[in-house]
């Protein structure tokens, strides 16, 4: 199922940086910590409690937060903004955009912020050094005429 749950430094790393007052929709719910962390007006679904976001033909919400599953995350992008999504802030592998498809891509749905965590996480806790360099993207309509570059540290907390 592509499970992978996000870390809190990540979940506190985009909750510091971006907020909203509105309804969210998370798509990818997993086990809860992004929803509840966010706290308010989230609508939470997931495809292992029969919620798939791929089936849905409006969006629940014109903003998505979530740490999509990354074999499938251009679907995903695609699907979110094809649906109704207007703003979307998504936890990304790191090279989304090395590609021809990931150029393609960017020409089509450029978000706004791009941000590179400049710490990795041990998402399944199995120890050693993790081996995935991540990012978060930062729609703030389905195609930026710019895109902003940051670099966001570990919170403090963590």
């Amino acid at each position: 199922m592509d499970f992978y749950p996000t870390p809190h430094s990540i979940i506190t790393s985009i909750l510091d940086h971006w907020h909203y007052d509105g309804v969210i929709w998370e798509p990818c719910v997993g086990d809860g910590r992004f929803s509840e962390a966010i706290g308010g007006n989230v609508l939470s679904g997931d495809i292992s409690t029969g919620q798939d976001f791929f089936s849905y033909t409006e969006a629940l919400s014109d903003v998505i937060v979530t740490n999509p599953p990354f074999s499938r995350i251009r679907d995903f992008i695609d699907h979110a903004f094809d649906i109704g999504v207007k703003r979307m802030v998504l936890v990304c592998p790191e090279r989304l955009w090395a590609c021809k498809k990931g150029l393609d891509q960017w020409n089509r749905h450029r978000p706004s912020l791009w941000v590179n965590l400049s710490w990795r996480e041990d998402y399944l806790n199995k120890g050693g050094s993790p081996d995935r360099a991540l990012a978060v993207a930062v729609w703030d309509s389905p195609h930026s005429d710019k895109c902003e570059y940051g670099i966001w540290g570990k919170p403090p907390r963590f």
